[in-house]
């Protein structure tokens, strides 16, 4: 139908992701539950597109609500094909989310995290 296989490639775990997502266009998270998903983290400073399930804790946040990628209903094979049809034809509107979650990474920026953490716990000694 829509020859996506050409296109998509299904990879297993691997130790070392970053080859895959330097040379992909977007990542696909597909987790029933996440904690802090780092590969969507490490995606986005690659500057890729985040198409993932709205699981709990963790693509939601992280994404923006969707303003940084695109969520799907957990589970949903049906509504993560439209999403993945949705980039290959809007792929303008896609790298806007892109260009938003650059402004979004600094939340997870170790050094400033640590000093907040520092200041809050020297103000409550």
């Amino acid at each position: 139908m829509n020859k996506l296989n050409k296109n998509i490639k299904i990879v297993g775990f691997k130790d070392n992701p970053y080859p895959y997502l330097k040379a992909s266009d977007s990542l696909i998270l597909s987790s029933r539950y996440e904690g802090l998903p780092n590969v969507i983290l490490e995606s986005l400073v690659l500057k890729k597109l985040v198409i993932s399930s709205n699981c709990p804790t963790g693509p939601k946040e992280i994404l923006s609500n969707g303003k940084s990628g695109l969520l799907f209903k957990t589970g949903s094979f049906e509504d993560l094909s439209k999403k993945i049809l949705y980039f290959s034809k809007y792929k303008k509107k896609c790298k806007q989310k892109v260009k938003f979650s650059q402004s979004t990474l600094v939340r997870y920026d170790q050094k400033r995290n640590l000093k907040k953490y520092y200041q809050l716990i020297k103000h409550t000694i």
